[in-house]
């Protein structure tokens, strides 16, 4: 996904995350087209926040990798 779009669909996915925000009594009576609504917001944010969760864990790999190269250094 381009930057661009991100950015086009960002502002729309923070709408329907906020207006989803409701009490018990309204989540009751959703309609077919708010319960879509949010399916396709969680999708959403499933897809923006999985590439960024993998960039952390290889950020953590590569941290652990240089430091036990670091550490096997200096034993020799």
């Amino acid at each position: 996904m381009s930057i661009k779009r991100l950015l086009m669909v960002l502002p729309a996915l923070l709408f329907f995350l906020i207006s989803s925000c409701s009490s018990p009594e309204d989540q009751e009576k959703k309609g077919v087209i708010e319960q879509t609504t949010e399916t396709v917001a969680q999708e959403a944010v499933d897809r923006i926040k999985t590439p960024i969760d993998k960039a952390y864990q290889a950020k953590d790999l590569q941290e652990s990798h240089t430091r036990e190269v670091d550490e096997s250094t200096e034993r020799q």
